[in-house]
């Protein structure tokens, strides 16, 4: 007899996600032209099903020790919380600011919770980073969009007729 742990539970219900988003991955739009690549838009989601399938079928399968819970119970939670906050608040923020300004504010929010308490450092790892993958992405010729405020500003300032 099987006895469903809280692992094999987990690793049921993560089994049950993967399959649900590779269902969806192919609902996602492709472009005439990249319809017959080999590589497009939904390569990575079905990459991320197929292994998280395989994950959670390792789950169910493979036999898991005892879960120490107070362990998991005292670990510091704080920051991963607010973590999940502060990405959820980038996606809210990435269509108005654009990537480039997003993306600097969360990593910066992101060093300070983290406990990085100068300023000087995360601003330049931050803008380096965020400003190095924009590039990377206009070299690729992948659109990043610049944001409506930046945009509004700088239509403002004079600088688009």
């Amino acid at each position: 007899m099987v006895s469903i742990t809280s692992a094999r539970l987990g690793g049921i219900l993560f089994l049950i996600l993967c399959v649900a988003y590779g269902i969806y991955a192919d609902d996602i739009h492709l472009d005439y032209w990249s319809e017959q690549e080999v590589f497009n838009a939904r390569s990575m989601p079905y990459f991320i099903a197929v292994v998280g399938s395989f994950c959670a079928i390792l789950l169910i399968l493979v036999p898991a020790p005892k879960t120490d819970w107070s362990a998991v119970l005292n670990l510091n939670w704080l920051p991963a919380c607010l973590l999940l906050v502060i990405m959820s608040g980038y996606g809210i923020l990435l269509e108005p600011l654009g990537f480039v300004i997003a993306t600097i504010l969360l990593l910066i929010t992101a060093f300070l919770v983290l406990g990085v308490r100068s300023f000087r450092a995360p601003l330049l790892v931050a803008a380096t980073i965020a400003m190095a993958f924009w590039l990377l992405m206009d070299q690729l010729g992948i659109y990043l969009a610049p944001g409506a405020i930046p945009e509004q500003l700088f239509q403002y300032l004079g600088g688009a007729g």
